[in-house]
C-alpha cells in the first residue's frame, strides 16, 4: 500500500499517545521544582537550572547509547517498537521511584540523579515514538499526526504543574489575587508584606518541627527573626507615608533587596528541609506506578512494527550510515538542540523573572498558573495543528482551527480555577491566541514555511517582551513563546528525517541526542540572570535587569529556527526529495 494513501491507524495511535502525555507531565513539573529547589537548597539561578540539565542531558546520553548499540544491531528491527517502548517506560519508573529516597535525604544531587534516570527512559521512548507516530498512516500527514500527539503531550504539561503545585503548596486562595497595576509604593509594601509572611510561616513551621536539633533551630530562628525585624521597620515607614518621593522609594527598595538576599541565603536545618520536600514523594511514586502499568499496556496493545516492512521497500545496500551525507539531518540536529533549548529556557527562567520587582515579585506558591499557561500555550498550538490529520471538509477544518484553540484556553482557565488560583489576569491572553491562529493559516501544511514563519513570530514576541513598557503585558509576550514553539518539533523532525529511508531510526537517535539543548540553553540564560546578584549587575542593562535581558537568548534561538525552515526545503529539493504539501482540508 502506498503510504501516501494510507489512513491513520487510530487505535494504534491512541495507544501510543499515552506515552506522549507522560513526557509532558514530568517536563512541566520540573518548572515547579526549580524554584522550590532553589529556595530550600539555597541555589543560584544557574545552579537551579541543573534540574533542566539533568533531565535533558539524559536524552543525550540515552541516545548515544542507543546509537552505539544500533551500529552492531538495529534495536527496533530486532526487538520491535513495543518492547523498546516498554523498556523505556520501565527505566523512567525506576527514576520516579528514586524521588522517594531523594526527598527523604533532602539531597539535591540525588534529585538530579532521579531526574536523569527518568530522562534516560524518556530518551528511549522518544526514539521509538516520534518516527512511529509519523509512520502510522499517510506520509503527507505525518507531521500533523506528530503535532496531534504533541497536543496530548501538552495536555500533560498543562496539568502537570497544577497537580505538582497543589501537592507542594496546596490549593490557592482566590481572595488573594496576583498583584497588578500597583503604584511604586504599593508594590514595595506588597513585597515587604509577602516576604514577611513567608518568613513568619517558616518560623512557625520550624518551631513545630520536633526533628530539628534545638541548637540549629535557635540559630536559624535568630537569623530569620532579624530579617523580619528589618521588614517591620521598613513597613512602619512605608505604610505611614503613602506619598514617598522616588528617591526614598528607591532607598527602601535597596533595603528590601538586601533583606531578600539574606533570606535567600539562609540555610535551614536539613531535617526541616526534609519535611518541606516530603510532599514531592507521593506524586512521583504514583507516576512510577503509572509508568509500569502503561508499559504492560503497550506490550499487549495492537501497535504494529513498521520497521521490517519498510526495510523491504527501501534498500540502500550495505553502505554505512554517514551523518554528513544528509545536511538536512545535521542542520536538524542543531535545530532540535535550539528548539528544545528555547522551549525549556523560556519557562524554566520565568519564575526568576516574575520574582523581580518589575514583574510583580511573584513567589513560588503563585508560579504554577504561569507555568500552566505557558505549557498550555503549546497545547493550544498543537491541538490546532493536529486538526489537519482528521478527514474533514474545508469549512469544518477552518471552523475547528478557530474554535479549538479557545477551547484549549478554556481548559487552562478551568484547571487553574479548580486549583483555587485567581487567573483573571489571563483573560487578555486570547489576543495572542488570535495572532497565533492568523499566522497558522499563513503557514498552511508546509513544514518549512510554517517553521520559518513561526520562528519570525517567536523573535518578534521575545523582542516585544523585552521592550514593551507595561510589564503586566510584557510577560504575556514572553509566555506566548509557547504558542510559537508549539508546532516546531514535528516540522523540524519531518524536515530532518526526510529522505533517510531505513536509516530513519539511526537519524532519530541523533535528533533525540540534541534534546540536550533543553539542559544547556537554560544554563546559559540562567548565568545571565545571575549577573543581577553580582557586583556588575547593579543597575542592569539597557534599562532592565539582567534577568529580563536574558530573554535575548530565546530570540536568538528563534532566529536560527526561522533560517532552518527557510533553507532546508531547498536542500531537500536538490536531493530530489519532495515533501508532500496538502492545502486540501479533506485530509488523507
Amino acid at each position: 500500500m502506498s503510504q501516501h494513501n494510507e489512513q491513520t491507524k487510530w487505535r494504534q495511535f491512541l495507544s501510543l499517545v499515552i506515552v506522549f502525555f507522560f513526557w509532558g507531565f514530568v517536563a512541566a513539573s520540573n518548572d515547579i521544582l526549580i524554584p522550590v529547589f532553589k529556595k530550600w537548597f539555597v541555589l543560584s539561578q544557574l545552579q537551579s537550572q541543573l534540574v533542566a540539565w539533568a533531565f535533558y542531558a539524559a536524552y543525550f546520553v540515552g541516545s548515544v547509547i542507543f546509537f552505539i548499540i544500533s551500529l552492531k544491531s538495529d534495536i527496533l528491527q530486532k526487538f520491535g517498537y513495543k518492547k523498546t517502548l516498554a523498556v523505556g517506560l520501565s527505566i523512567s519508573a525506576i527514576g520516579a521511584f528514586l524521588f522517594f529516597p531523594a526527598a527523604s535525604t533532602a539531597n539535591f544531587w540525588f534529585f538530579l540523579m532521579a531526574l536523569f534516570v527518568v530522562g534516560l527512559g524518556f530518551s528511549v521512548q522518544q526514539i521509538v515514538a516520534n518516527p512511529l507516530a509519523i509512520k502510522m498512516g499517510s506520509a503527507s500527514t505525518g507531521a500533523h499526526r506528530l503535532t496531534l500527539a504533541g497536543g496530548i503531550n501538552s495536555l500533560g504539561t498543562t496539568i502537570g504543574p497544577i497537580i505538582v503545585g497543589i501537592a507542594l503548596f496546596g490549593t490557592g486562595n482566590k481572595s488573594e489575587p496576583l498583584p497588578a497595576n500597583l503604584s511604586k509604593t504599593e508594590t514595595l509594601v506588597y513585597e515587604y508584606k509577602t516576604l514577611k509572611t513567608e518568613l513568619e510561616t517558616n518560623i512557625l513551621d520550624l518551631g513545630k518541627d520536633s526533628h530539628v536539633d534545638s541548637a540549629e533551630k535557635t540559630a536559624t530562628e535568630a537569623k530569620v527573626n532579624n530579617q523580619i525585624s528589618k521588614l517591620n521597620a521598613g513597613l512602619a515607614t512605608l505604610e505611614g507615608n503613602k506619598n514617598m518621593s522616588d528617591e526614598l522609594v528607591n532607598q527602601y527598595s535597596k533595603q528590601l533587596d538586601e533583606t531578600k538576599k539574606e533570606a535567600a541565603n539562609t540555610l535551614y536545618p536539613k531535617e526541616f528541609v526534609k519535611g518541606k520536600l516530603s510532599t514531592v514523594k507521593m506524586p512521583f511514586v504514583i507516576l512510577g506506578i503509572a509508568f509500569i502499568l502503561v508499559a504492560f499496556f503497550i506490550l499487549f496493545s495492537k501497535i504494529e512494527d513498521p520497521a521490517k516492512e519498510e526495510e523491504k521497500l527501501i534498500d540502500e545496500g550495505s553502505e554505512k550510515f554517514r551523518i554528513t551525507k544528509y545536511p538536512q539531518l545535521v542542520l536538524g540536529m542543531i535545530a532540535i538542540f535550539l528548539y528544545v533549548g528555547v522551549e525549556v529556557s523560556i519557562i524554566s527562567n520565568l519564575p526568576a523573572l516574575l520574582h523581580t520587582r518589575e514583574f510583580g515579585s511573584v513567589l513560588e506558591n503563585n508560579i504554577a498558573p504561569f507555568v500552566s499557561l505557558y505549557w498550555g500555550s503549546l497545547m493550544i498550538g498543537r491541538w490546532n495543528g493536529g486538526i489537519n490529520v482528521f478527514n474533514t471538509s474545508k469549512a469544518v477544518n477552518l471552523l475547528l482551527k478557530i474554535i479549538v484553540p479557545f477551547i484549549a484556553f478554556g481548559i487552562i482557565i478551568f484547571a487553574n480555577n479548580m486549583s483555587g488560583k485567581d487567573v483573571t489576569s489571563f483573560y487578555i491572553y486570547p489576543i495572542w491566541i488570535a495572532i497565533f491562529i492568523f499566522i497558522s493559516f499563513i503557514g498552511g501544511k508546509n513544514a518549512g514555511k510554517t517553521l520559518m514563519i513561526f520562528g519570525v513570530a517567536g523573535i518578534i514576541m521575545m523582542i516585544c517582551g523585552l521592550f514593551y513598557p507595561d510589564k503586566n503585558i510584557a510577560k504575556y509576550f514572553l509566555i506566548s513563546g509557547g504558542l510559537f514553539c508549539s508546532i516546531m518539533w514535528p516540522a523540524i523532525f519531518d524536515l530532518a528525517i526526510a529522505g533517510l529511508g531505513k536509516n530513519t531510526g539511526k537519524a532519530s537517535s541523533f535528533l533525540i541526542m540534541m534534546i540536550l539543548g533543553g539542559g544547556i540553553i537554560p544554563l546559559v540564560q540562567g548565568a545571565i540572570c545571575d549577573i543581577d546578584n553580582g557586583p556588575s549587575g547593579h543597575g542592569g542593562i539597557m534599562g532592565m535587569t539582567y534577568t529580563h535581558f536574558s530573554y535575548i537568548i530565546p530570540a536568538l534561538c528563534f532566529l536560527y529556527l526561522a533560517i532552518f525552515g527557510y533553507i532546508t526545503p531547498k536542500i531537500l529539493k536538490k536531493q530530489g526529495v519532495e515533501l508532500t504539501e496538502s492545502n486540501e482540508s479533506s485530509g488523507h
